[in-house]
């Protein structure tokens, strides 16, 4: 197998922005809870594709290097969340792996992530980069997988994380 590139979604390859306002005041108004409202399959329409992480998982697979999504989404929404990548223009066909959060886990998501990317090195895979938007799962997995490149996604840039 090849060398392995790890993307988020959220925050990575697209932008929630308007999802994460919608479902704010989704959740304060109809008085319901804000995570099963952020993941309603209804407010997915709201995201908006961010290029640059969209460009660079498209270098990984141009570079012939395996791509896997790590996402602190829940599983309930995996084809809707198949299907907005493809939308994008992800070729999931050519994803290695997409990994979710368990249904009704509700674990913080460093936490979430970091249990996703060990179980891809289990499965075989040598991390060589990972792609995410939220510093505190990039600070724990460089104690665990510490020859890999992480890159810290903020808003339409990103960063090398050190």
């Amino acid at each position: 197998m090849p060398p392995l590139c790890i993307f988020d979604i959220d925050g990575v390859l697209l932008d929630v922005t308007l999802r994460l306002s919608k479902a704010q005041e989704l959740a304060r108004i109809l008085n319901r809870d804000f995570w099963d409202t952020f993941f309603s399959e209804e407010l997915l329409s709201l995201d908006t594709p961010r290029r640059v992480g969209i460009e660079l998982l498209r270098r990984c697979l141009a570079r012939g290097l395996a791509v896997a999504i790590i996402t602190g989404r829940p599983r309930r929404i995996y084809r809707e969340t198949v299907e907005q990548l493809k939308r994008i223009g992800v070729d999931v066909k050519f994803i290695w792996r997409i990994l979710m959060r368990r249904n009704n886990d509700l674990r913080p998501s460093p936490i979430v992530k970091l249990e996703l990317v060990k179980e891809l090195v289990k499965m075989g895979g040598i991390v060589l980069e990972i792609h995410d938007d939220d510093e505190e799962f990039l600070r724990l997995v460089k104690h665990e997988i510490p020859g890999a490149h992480l890159y810290l996604h903020i808003g339409d840039t990103y960063v090398r994380y050190a």
